[in-house]
């Protein structure tokens, strides 16, 4: 996912058609890549076409669709991370309208700084049958109360 300003946000990314598109994963199944949005309904082919896009199974915000992986070039893994304070890393996964960032714990990270998360932000843990030690949680903050944000862009090759 992209924010506002075009900076990629974790995820897999690659060009598709001329396009810069993000990708559920970069291991192809069964010779197809799936290019995954959660902001637009269709892509514009070459040709000017309008290509519309799968709803996701599993979230009524996502959008896919099943292309050759022979057609994606490009290809390259994004991770964005940032820090609440020492020992309280994210990862930074989404944007909003309103500019907050949606991220989830990197462990290790405290449980009482997960519990924090969960009572004054509305976290959600990854499992509820497991104990906050061994679970990240994941939620919403706004932008500016994660500091040292950090870009590593690692290109992949389509062999």
């Amino acid at each position: 996912m992209w924010k506002k300003d075009g900076t990629k946000l974790t995820g897999n990314y690659g060009t598709w058609r001329g396009q810069e598109i993000e990708l559920w994963s970069l291991r192809p199944y069964e010779g197809m890549l799936t290019i995954v949005t959660n902001w637009r309904k269709s892509l514009i082919d070459e040709d000017g076409n309008e290509i519309l896009l799968d709803r996701s199974v599993g979230t009524p915000f996502a959008y896919t669709l099943e292309v050759p992986a022979n057609e994606v070039t490009n290809l390259l893994k994004v991770r964005v991370r940032g820090r609440l304070g020492p020992d309280r890393s994210l990862k930074i996964m989404a944007e909003d309208e309103d500019g907050n960032l949606a991220v989830e714990s990197i462990d290790p990270m405290d449980s009482m700084y997960k519990r924090l998360l969960i009572n004054n932000h509305g976290f959600t843990p990854f499992s509820e049958n497991e104990p906050l030690e061994h679970v990240s949680v994941s939620g919403w903050l706004p932008a500016e109360r994660i500091r040292d944000i950090s870009i590593e862009i690692i290109p992949l090759s389509n062999d």
